[in-house]
């Protein structure tokens, strides 16, 4: 009898995953808060947009105010070659194309480098760190052809210079978050992510705003 009641309680620790062949359904290593998720999918691809956007408001109310800072058309040439670009991020269709080949590729490499350190589960934030100047620089030289085919001119060296550090520093923040939102949240936390990041991009840039023009700019 004890034995029977003992394979019993084997075999239904073998089927909810919570006996000794069970180890997928335990939380990961290294403090993981459980099974690691797909980098693509749904909840990262809408917080990458959101932290984009959100990224994509506080640069353009600083660009902004540093325009007031300059003088003559110089002033207004620098606006045009760089507000324009990350307002252009405000619209959802960029805001996708980003994330489909820059920031979710900085996260998957920042994965599997993590794997290759011997890490399961999601990558801890200097994987993601140490990921993004690799992506950006194949993010910026695709961008680079791309443009280059469609004007038919090659862009200076100067603006592939400034590209590149442009997009690592949009790539950590916005990965960091899909990096979150990926690790199992329902859709209700989903949603409740995307307008958190949306509301403090537009907080910050308020507050950055209002800081600037009350120092007396």
């Amino acid at each position: 009898m004890t034995a029977v009641g003992s394979g019993r309680a084997e075999g239904a620790g073998e089927a909810d995953g919570s006996g000794a062949g069970g180890a997928v359904g335990t939380p990961g290593r290294d403090g993981e808060p459980g099974p690691a998720g797909p980098v693509w999918s749904g909840r990262t691809l809408l917080v990458s947009m959101a932290a984009l956007l959100a990224e994509a408001v506080i640069t353009t109310v600083g660009l902004t105010l540093y325009s007031f800072t300059q003088e003559g058309p110089s002033g207004n040439g620098f606006m045009a070659a760089f507000v324009l670009p990350f307002a252009l991020v405000l619209g959802a269709f960029p805001g996708f194309v980003l994330t489909a080949t820059l920031v979710l590729p900085t996260l998957s490499l920042a994965r599997r480098a993590a794997r290759w350190g011997g890490r399961q589960g999601w990558p801890t934030w200097w994987w993601t760190v140490a990921a993004a100047p690799f992506t950006a620089a194949g993010a910026t030289l695709a961008y680079g052809t791309a443009l280059a085919l469609l004007t038919r001119s090659v862009g200076p060296p100067r603006a592939y210079l400034v590209c590149w550090p442009a997009l690592s520093a949009a790539a950590v923040p916005a990965a960091l978050l899909a990096a979150v939102a990926g690790r199992g949240t329902g859709g209700r936390r989903t949603v409740q992510l995307v307008l958190v990041v949306v509301g403090a991009g537009f907080l910050a840039a308020f507050v950055l705003g209002v800081g600037v023009l009350a120092a007396g700019l």
